[in-house]
């Protein structure tokens, strides 16, 4: 082929391609996709004993006006606290809690896929209770943080892969029931929350298998409004060994959600699903992290506010003013927090 044919040829592919392409048919060029970001729903403190069991036993569902914010959550956690057991034999104490099983199934139904047992009541029924707690819970689908079947277990984070993003949950019992009921070496039990070596290691270990850590701690004290400050203390602490967020419970109350940088702590959720019938011990709550995938940082923390029904137990989700006012009331002025 001469080179006056080659040029010919090149001339008419040319403008037969540019007719194509103006024919109407537009070529696409497709924006990167985005990571979609992270959410991790937490509710408080919840057991099913008194009048949440009848209410279970007649059928109700303590988690029905929560479910739509849990189900829609990548992960959902709860503190579970109370035994969930056939044992009678117990600790003697004020309050010791054994629940309805169906609260462990109604939870797992309504979009719950953690429970934390490093807490004061898990082990109100001893050893044997708390491995019961354990077995119960896992045949429900939840899994299990803060407590295990040996120290081991009870100490390393449950990790989660959500598209593609590893994520650690931590149970920390600060507030827990007792030498009896903290896990060692093969004995069941929960976590201790007074180790402050053993945290640091096992917050360092759940880095090496995910890039976000979050610890749900039990600690302060029962119906304040605000933190200890040694709590304030330790939760920097925590959050320097590279917790990415720390989330609180047991005083009964909710306290305020405080952001340090790129990262969060919620010092009390308050009650969730829980057999309180009055006062403040109604105030409820979900609190829901948006995480980046990319980066692991906390991209924004809302509380969702909810007001327990005293007759049943469930944590209703509240609207317009009456959520405004259950907000402000939640983030009230601490001296330890000096804000």
């Amino acid at each position: 082929m001469s080179d006056v044919k080659r040029i010919a040829l090149a001339v008419a592919l040319a403008i037969g391609l540019t007719a194509c392409g103006n024919s109407g048919t537009k070529s696409v060029i497709k924006e990167p996709t985005l990571p979609k970001n992270i959410t991790i729903a937490f509710g408080g403190d919840t057991n099913g004993i008194e009048h949440v069991s009848k209410f279970l036993d007649a059928g109700g569902d303590p988690f029905a006006s929560a479910a739509r914010v849990l189900t829609d959550a990548d992960i959902s956690v709860i503190n579970l606290e109370t035994a969930v057991t056939t044992q009678t034999a117990h600790q003697v104490k004020q309050y010791f809690f054994n629940s309805n099983p169906l609260i462990l199934d109604k939870a797992a139904a309504a979009g719950v896929d953690v429970v934390n047992l490093g807490n004061n009541h898990a082990g109100d029924y001893f050893r044997p209770g708390l491995s019961d707690t354990i077995k119960a819970a896992e045949a429900a689908g939840l899994k299990v943080i803060g407590a295990g079947n040996s120290g081991r277990e009870a100490w390393t984070a449950k990790v989660f892969n959500i598209r593609g993003t590893k994520v650690a949950l931590l149970g920390i019992a600060k507030v827990n029931g007792g030498v009896g009921t903290v896990a060692s070496g093969e004995l069941a039990g929960t976590t201790d929350g007074w180790n402050n070596q053993v945290i640091e290691l096992a917050i360092k270990a759940a880095l090496r298998q995910a890039k976000i850590v979050i610890l749900y701690v039990h600690w302060g004290v029962e119906e304040k409004s605000c933190p200890a400050k040694d709590d304030v203390a330790i939760a920097q602490k925590w959050l320097d060994y590279g917790a990415t967020a720390i989330i609180g419970s047991h005083p009964h109350r909710q306290q305020p959600a405080v952001r340090y940088g790129t990262k969060i702590v919620d010092y009390s959720l308050g009650n969730f699903a829980f057999y309180v019938r009055s006062g403040n011990g109604l105030d409820s709550g979900l609190g829901l992290m948006t995480l980046s995938p990319t980066t692991g940082e906390v991209l924004g923390y809302r509380f969702i506010p909810a007001r327990i029904e005293a007759k049943t137990g469930e944590p209703i989700l509240l609207s317009g003013n009456a959520a405004t006012a259950a907000i402000a009331k939640k983030q009230s002025v601490c001296k330890s927090l000096g804000n």
